[in-house]
């Protein structure tokens, strides 16, 4: 019984050991149970080639690499093992390995190049192998030539910037910026000029175009006339024909006469004969006329102050009587100016008791008259009747009674308007 317990345990035990191998080789991409062949290719370098990366012929992969090894002592020191697990693929004489990147991250695989010879590879031949450009190196290729275009033009740069520092030194640069200075100005100006213009030929385009209407009008009337200038020309053509034929020495001679007759005559006047140069040359006339002037002021000033002695009105109001001030002496007053005084008045209150009278509202603000126990209320006075006749239609309009006051012969009179 114990060794056959024995005995299951070991075979177990090599089962297990066998299938842990075999695991390991499966997850290392290596199927024990598969056919292999294996192939070795040397390298100057890898660019990041790793165990199990993927070997493929066009795009399909056939095999692994299996293996990585270093030798110095050779001139392509990178020994790699692959193989191929397919049956089917055989690789020709010449055929070649190239690295090259299996994505835009870097991973490298090995790609195998076909080519077109009958005799193939044995197992475990060495094949030569070549690695494609990576990102880097074919960047690199194609930059280098502009960073070499780029540097030449760096140094052209700098050698144009240190010419254009040697002629724009300080004084240069100040005579560029007052230049500058001057150019703006100058734009300005012109901006403002053609503003100017601008405006000028708006404001000035309808006087423009009734100036081309009135130039054309009058070339139409001109050629309407034609035949009345024709006849104007012939006239004047006759005129100068007849005085052509005219005594001008004797119209001359008798214009002399005149001249010299003129000439006497303003002598005598200068001289102060005559009645005419009696007349410019004496100042009676002037006081004469002075005199004349201050007489007819005083009759003027008598027939205002005393109108009754020259002109007869009638200023009896039927509606109302006479109103005679019981204040003398303002009458006395009033009549000692010598000017007659013009009252609009508005309305009247009769005044019962100074103590107990008050101005109603709508009177409030207006000057008084007061005529014995009445008051008259006055909105406007003056010298001049002219004056109150205008206002008194518009302020009947509110007040119906208002009429116009002045003193006359002693009297408050208001005029029959």
């Amino acid at each position: 019984m114990k060794t056959r317990t024995y005995l299951r345990v070991g075979v177990l035990f090599f089962v297990a050991i066998a299938i842990i191998f075999w695991g390991i080789n499966y997850l290392k991409g290596r199927d024990l149970l598969s056919f292999e062949k294996h192939y070795f290719s040397r390298y100057e370098r890898i660019g990041g080639l790793a165990r199990s990366s993927p070997v493929t012929i066009n795009g399909f992969q056939v095999g692994q690499v299996r293996d990585i090894q270093l030798d110095h002592q050779v001139d392509k020191p990178i020994l790699v093992k692959f193989s191929i697990n397919n049956k089917s693929v055989e690789l020709p004489i010449g055929t070649q390995t190239r690295i090259y990147s299996t994505d835009l991250m870097g991973t490298k695989g090995i790609e195998l190049i076909i080519s077109q010879s009958e005799v193939y590879h044995q197992d475990r031949d060495t094949l030569p192998g070549r690695i494609e450009s990576d990102l880097k190196d074919q960047v690199n290729t194609q930059i280098l030539p502009l960073k070499m275009k780029a540097e030449e033009l760096m140094g052209s740069l700098d050698s144009v910037l240190t010419a254009i520092g040697m002629v724009f030194d300080q004084e240069n640069r100040e005579n560029l910026a007052m230049s500058f200075n001057s150019i703006t100005k100058t734009l300005n100006n012109l901006q403002g000029t053609s503003v100017y213009l601008d405006e000028f030929i708006r404001n000035e385009s309808v006087g423009v175009t009734g100036l081309i209407k009135n130039l054309d009008s009058v070339s139409q009337s001109l050629i309407s006339r034609a035949n009345e200038l024709r006849d104007f020309i012939a006239n004047l053509t006759r005129i100068s024909d007849t005085l052509a034929g005219a005594p001008l020495e004797e119209s001359f001679k008798s214009l002399n006469e005149v001249l010299i007759g003129l000439h006497e005559t303003m002598f005598t006047i200068t001289e102060g004969s005559g009645t005419l140069g009696k007349i410019i040359y004496s100042d009676s006339l002037y006081v004469a006329l002075l005199a004349t002037n201050a007489s007819l002021n005083r009759l003027i000033e008598d027939i205002r102050i005393n109108p009754s002695r020259y002109v007869s009105l009638s200023m009896n109001d039927r509606r109302r009587t006479y109103l005679n001030l019981s204040d003398s002496d303002l009458a006395k007053a009033l009549e000692g100016e010598g000017i007659l005084t013009y009252y609009l008045c508005v309305d009247s209150r009769i005044l019962e008791s100074e103590e107990t009278y008050k101005t109603p509202p709508e009177l409030a603000g207006l000057n008084d008259i007061q005529i014995g126990q009445q008051l008259f209320y006055y909105s406007y006075k003056s010298q001049k009747i002219e004056g109150c006749i205008r206002r008194l239609e518009r302020e009947r309009k509110s007040w119906p009674n208002a009429g116009i006051y002045t003193w006359v012969g002693g009297a408050w009179t208001r005029l029959n308007l």
